[in-house]
């Protein structure tokens, strides 16, 4: 490496990132993306069931859309009567 460097100031060589590193980096990109890919293969999995239940007969797709929104009116009952504290 003359061509960039003089022979007296060549640069060290740099350690190779071991595989503790590479594994520790790995989790953490794994620990931030976990719980929006997980939303995302659920809503798609939701989909998916509720297209089988519309399939197999209507009344099975609607009591499915009734039930979510139940769950969801419950929820905003439930945080009606509960309302957060901020300290």
């Amino acid at each position: 490496m003359s061509f960039y460097y003089d022979p007296g100031n060549q640069p060290d060589d740099e350690d190779e990132g071991s595989l503790k590193e590479v594994l520790a980096i790995t989790f953490a990109v794994f620990k931030v993306l976990a719980i929006p890919v997980g939303i995302m293969f659920g809503t798609v999995l939701g989909l998916i069931v509720l297209f089988i239940l519309f399939s197999l007969h209507v009344l099975l797709g609607f009591g499915a859309l009734g039930l979510i929104v139940a769950a969801v009116g419950i929820r905003g009952f439930w945080e009606w009567k509960h309302p957060p504290t901020f300290e």
